[in-house]
């Protein structure tokens, strides 16, 4: 319980610090593509950034509850407070925030575009690829769990001198978890893109294809963090599961010669997928300002 109301209060800090305000906007729509916006823009950009944060204080809250809720089910360990946990957290908030707001209707004013949209016109064709890469990675460690999973939970509940942590930790199906987290990942990712190119129209086409590509790219970006944390996670598994290696070396998968030297790709696959959620989710070239009449 303490875990659930420690994220909602997080939650709810940056509720608010991230306020939308007026000033705010307008950085906000020059940063992406609108140099000098009008009052009409304003106001829509202080309504979509509006409805996307009043969603994070009740996801941080959810998020963790329902992951509680699943730990005895699935067999899994009790979350606790930490920075591995809270970064997921954070993830599935953002992640659901957009995928919510994407949801709903469209109200307000609406202006057809004469020039057809396709998904690489708001978001870098590279930070798909490298999105679909980082998903390919996730799968390919979790499907390595679970060609091994067999051995281990036969080892696990024959081997002795196990610690109870230890034995548990390898009777739970973290690759069919990891497959299923890359799964309604790229799901809500790609689902979001599609429902960015596709929905109608709000107010003018300038502000509205700001408005586009933000929530595209920032998604991108969000998926990109998500990735990484699955490959990850996946990863260390696989290095746990070289451990149980020692309490039957003659059964062993003999893939495993190969796991100490992809020890280090967790790290780095981590670190890419950051760089690369902070590169998309931000924009190219901020729009500048018009320079003021009689200005020297």
């Amino acid at each position: 319980m303490e875990i659930v109301l420690l994220h909602g209060l997080v939650g709810l800090a940056v509720l608010l610090v991230l306020w939308p305000t007026r000033a705010g906007a307008t950085r906000f729509l020059r940063r992406w593509g609108v140099p000098e916006p009008t009052q009409e823009q304003e106001t829509a950009a202080i309504r979509y950034l509006r409805t996307r944060r009043l969603l994070y204080p009740p996801l941080f809250v959810l998020v963790p509850a329902a992951a509680t809720a699943l730990a005895g089910p699935l067999h899994l360990a009790s979350p606790t407070w930490g920075p591995p946990y809270d970064f997921a957290a954070l993830i599935v908030a953002l992640l659901l925030a957009e995928t919510v707001v994407a949801l709903r209707p469209v109200r307000g004013v609406r202006v057809a575009a004469l020039t057809p949209r396709r998904w690489h016109d708001l978001v870098p064709r590279s930070a798909v690829v490298l999105l679909l890469a980082l998903f390919g990675t996730a799968v390919v460690f979790a499907v390595a769990d679970l060609t091994a999973r067999p051995w281990a939970q036969h080892v696990a509940t024959t081997a002795e001198g196990l610690s109870p942590w230890y034995r548990d930790e390898m009777l739970r199906p973290s690759g069919v978890l990891v497959l299923l987290g890359v799964l309604l990942g790229a799901v809500a990712v790609f689902g979001v893109v599609a429902l960015a190119v596709r929905r109608a129209p709000i107010g003018d086409p300038e502000s509205d294809a700001a408005l586009r590509t933000r929530s595209a790219r920032v998604v991108v970006g969000i998926g990109l963090g998500w990735a990484g944390a699955m490959a990850s996670a996946a990863n260390a598994r696989l290095s746990t599961l070289y451990g149980l290696r020692f309490d039957s070396p003659d059964t062993a998968p003999a893939w495993f010669a190969v796991v100490p030297a992809t020890g280090w790709l967790g790290m780095i696959v981590l670190i890419v997928s950051l760089g690369g959620w902070m590169w998309v989710a931000n924009p190219a070239k901020p729009a500048a300002a018009p320079a003021v009449a009689g200005a020297v």
